[in-house]
């Protein structure tokens, strides 16, 4: 394609709004979404989860799921659900015993520097 050197300005600004498309793609982001306002339904914070409705519902009216509720209809925010499940992640017994390691190693250490009863 040939450009007049007056369309370049504009031909340049649209290059670079593909580029921050093409970006935020590569980065895993939503397009034309705000994840912060990206609000599911019932059915798709179930497969989200990978639990049946009805555990969806118990799991509601227990609490144990963040939610919003307008009228008769549950709402659900889609990163609320991932932190939400990050925060049930369990330390594997690798993690464990290095922080044992660790808590052991300041219990010593802080034993030679006190003083004889």
């Amino acid at each position: 394609m040939k450009y007049t050197f007056d369309q370049i300005p504009e031909v340049l600004h649209s290059i670079e709004k593909r580029l921050e498309k093409i970006e935020s793609l590569l980065a895993g982001e939503a397009t034309g979404i705000d994840e912060e306002s990206e609000y599911i339904g019932a059915e798709a914070a179930r497969e989200i989860l990978g639990i049946s409705l009805a555990t969806l519902y118990t799991k509601v009216h227990h609490r144990e799921v963040p939610f919003y509720k307008k009228g008769n209809k549950l709402y659900f925010n889609r990163i609320e659900l991932l932190e939400w499940i990050k925060q049930g992640r369990k330390k594997s017994f690798e993690e464990i015993r290095e922080g044992g390691r660790l808590l052991l190693k300041n219990i010593k250490n802080k034993n030679r520097g006190a003083p004889d009863l």
